[in-house]
């Protein structure tokens, strides 16, 4: 019930009994709490506190001392210096062709002393050697030579086999190296094919072993024994005694 309304019938009370003291009335009930209050309004904000004091900077460490400067490395030893190398001995000189005074003859003005396409052929295995000397290929190729070459060859043989087999080679037959050796000295010129490694009988270096060579077609049978067999004990001297020129005329000065 709204409190107004309790106090306006209590005054009515009061009234209508006025004659008799009456008793007194009982305690009101309380009244209804009243609504709350508005919230206050906030306090103002609080002063900042005073800053902290700042803490005290810790020592520095004392720099530490300079390192002391490397030593400066040992120069090397200088290398010994090479011996300089001997000088090679110098190649004799050509002759000058202007110490020469050269012949105009005609070539049928001359006489032929000596031929010598194949080494040793005229000394070796040619009896009439003037005749021999005196001749042409062309005579060679005809057959002129041939009867003297077979028989000095058969008596080569006749006087080496025997030594040949007691140093355990193996002659050939005379007829066997008369076949071999003919297409070198039948005719006897000195041939070279260009297609084939030069060197004797496909030509003739000045180093080639002509004769240690020769003495296997004429003595030995080639397909037991090579060509080269004497030329590699060697028979005869390996080597010129005196060296060759590396440029023309190639050959040593006369000694």
């Amino acid at each position: 019930m709204n409190k107004y309304i309790l106090m306006i019938a209590a005054s009515l009370m009061v009234v209508g009994c006025e004659g008799e003291a009456g008793k007194a009335g009982a305690d009101g009930v309380n009244g209804v709490d009243g609504e709350l209050g508005a919230d206050g309004s906030d306090g103002a904000a609080g002063a900042n506190g005073n800053d902290g004091n700042d803490g005290n900077d810790g020592s520095n460490g004392d720099d530490g001392a300079d390192g002391n400067n490397g030593n400066d490395g040992v120069d090397g030893s200088d290398g010994t210096d090479g011996s300089d190398g001997a000088d090679g001995a110098d190649g004799a000189d050509g002759a000058d062709a202007g110490d020469f005074t050269f012949r105009t003859d005609a070539p049928g003005d001359y006489t032929r002393v000596d031929r010598f396409g194949m080494p040793a052929v005229a000394t070796a295995v040619i009896t009439s050697k003037d005749l021999y000397n005196d001749s042409d290929p062309a005579d060679d190729a005809a057959g002129d030579f041939v009867g003297e070459i077979t028989a000095n060859v058969d008596f080569l043989h006749t006087a080496l086999d025997d030594d040949l087999g007691g140093l355990g080679l193996t002659p050939c037959a005379t007829v066997d190296c008369v076949n071999t050796t003919a297409p070198l000295v039948v005719p006897d010129t000195q041939f070279l094919d260009i297609t084939q490694p030069r060197g004797f009988p496909n030509g003739r270096d000045l180093t080639d072993p002509v004769i240690d060579i020769t003495l296997a077609l004429v003595l030995l049978d080639l397909n037991t024994h090579p060509l080269d067999f004497f030329a590699t004990l060697p028979l005869n001297p390996p080597a010129n005694d005196k060296a060759f020129m590396a440029s023309f005329p190639w050959l040593a000065p006369p000694h």
